[in-house]
């Protein structure tokens, strides 16, 4: 459901789950960002650096976060800023809940601007938190 920006209050909600992530989705966020560490496909080389085994891109958790801003907000809206601060490593197979929180509403000259709190989980745990701000003219 995408949000008319006239509509949008303090404490709004959104959420998203992604579809789990997948080693072939590794690779191809590694050819479309040209981050090829090794860590991200290699597992015995990841499992080498401590890290357990092959993670995703922190920007690839941070690309879901932003899927589920910019499905809630909608077409009309632009997201002016976006970051994210990664507290855990996604894995393969991993299924990431993204959650939104509506924390700031100002109404500009310009249209309507919203800042959003945003949290990545894969079950209970976090894998990352971060803030956006949105922006919808009217």
């Amino acid at each position: 459901m995408s949000m008319n920006g006239r509509e949008v209050a303090v404490g709004d909600t959104f959420s998203l789950d992604i579809d789990p992530v997948s080693t072939t989705q590794l690779v191809r966020y590694a050819g479309a960002s040209g981050d090829y560490n090794r860590i991200h496909y290699d597992a015995p080389y990841a499992e080498e650096a401590g890290l357990g085994g092959v993670i995703a891109h922190g920007m690839l958790t941070m690309a879901f976060m932003g899927r589920a801003l910019t499905g809630w907000a909608g077409e009309d809206a632009a997201v002016s800023r976006i970051a994210a601060r990664f507290t855990a490593p996604v894995r393969p197979g991993d299924v990431v809940s993204v959650s939104g929180t509506v924390s700031e509403r100002k109404d500009t000259a310009d249209g309507i601007q919203a800042s959003c709190q945003l949290i990545a989980r894969v079950g209970e745990k976090q894998v990352a938190m971060g803030d956006a701000t949105v922006a919808w003219n009217t």
